[in-house]
């Protein structure tokens, strides 16, 4: 479905990935979050970056498909790169080796996921054979250990699913800059239809030309999850609670003055039920619109929200998708 007539020339070739240069306003403003994820995607793209954010506690990670006898080896080296006089012998309980060993049977159990999730693993394997990375401050050393694996691709980003009707950003041939779209159709194992959001302009694009954007939704949305209607797109779907005061910009407000134009009392209780029913995708866009604080005070409304330009189009393509698109 198109949202509105693109003046130049159709192209679909598609070209090697550039480095990220976002465009737009959803793109220029100062968020926070928003900027680490772009940072992380212009690091992937231009061969900078360790995993997508680092190796951050949220960060997707994983061992490498292809790991062998010498990643191990290499685990053990950066245990003894943090502590020194870990033992190199294998069968000695508290040496590198047996500590490598470990952490891979650990998470042969337990799947990590996240780098998070492999600190608390090395975290375990540490205390189960009564060993420590840095008497002062073991967590950071045990972050610093599970950062240099992903440094040196032991640990790495999983390769990330593109399906129909993902939000992401794509690399538009006719100005070769990165712009929002939204996935139409798979055409092959790596070639996708996108639809850029800005113009409703479709292309043909590579996966390598694709990068797809996190669902960000508020604090607490889940717990507030059902089926209805959208009160953005219209269309029918899993809707989650949208605060249109964010909540953690609650304190802002709580017990103080509301922002003008809203109606109700600064209560715990006013806050936390002020908002909308949204669908996730939906939810996702007003959070990359602008940071909590701008939402709290330009946006706490649905009408506000209805009235920016980036939404009347995201609105428009969204409200005429089946639902197994998008």
């Amino acid at each position: 479905v198109g949202l509105g007539v693109w003046p130049r020339s159709r192209c679909s070739a598609v070209e090697p990935a550039k480095p990220l240069r976002l465009l737009g306003a959803m793109v220029r403003q100062n968020n926070p979050k928003k900027e680490a994820r772009v940072a992380a995607l212009r690091a992937e793209s231009t061969g900078d970056g360790i995993v997508a954010g680092g190796a951050t506690g949220s960060a997707p990670l994983e061992l490498r498909p292809d790991a062998s006898d010498a990643d191990e080896k290499v685990i053990a080296r950066v245990l003894r790169a943090k502590r020194p006089d870990l033992g190199e012998d294998a069968g000695g309980e508290a040496g590198a080796p047996y500590l490598a060993s470990s952490l891979l049977a650990y998470a042969s159990e337990r799947h990590p996921g996240t780098a998070a999730a492999w600190q608390r693993v090395l975290a375990e394997v540490l205390a189960d054979a009564g060993a420590v990375l840095d008497d002062e401050d073991n967590d950071d050393a045990i972050r610093w250990v599970v950062e240099e694996l992903s440094r040196k691709r032991v640990l790495v980003r999983p390769e990330p699913k593109i399906e129909e009707g993902a939000l992401v950003l794509a690399l538009l041939v006719e100005d070769d800059e990165w712009h929002e779209a939204v996935v139409q159709a798979r055409l092959g194992d790596a070639l996708f239809r996108v639809v850029f959001l800005e113009y409703g302009k479709p292309q043909e694009t590579v996966a390598a030309n694709i990068r797809l954007m996190d669902l960000v939704v508020d604090d607490g949305a889940e717990d507030t999850v059902q089926e209805g209607k959208c009160e953005m797109c219209g269309q029918e779907r899993l809707l989650t609670f949208h605060h249109l005061i964010p909540k953690d910009v609650h304190p802002t407000y709580l017990k103080k003055r509301l922002p003008p134009g809203i109606n109700g009392e600064p209560t715990r209780g006013f806050l936390n039920t002020y908002g909308t029913m949204i669908c996730k995708h939906c939810h996702s866009f007003v959070h990359r619109l602008a940071p909590n604080d701008v939402l709290a005070r330009e946006y706490n409304t649905l009408e506000k929200i209805l009235e920016h330009p980036s939404v009347q189009r995201w609105v428009a393509w969204a409200g005429h998708q089946h639902r197994g698109i998008y």
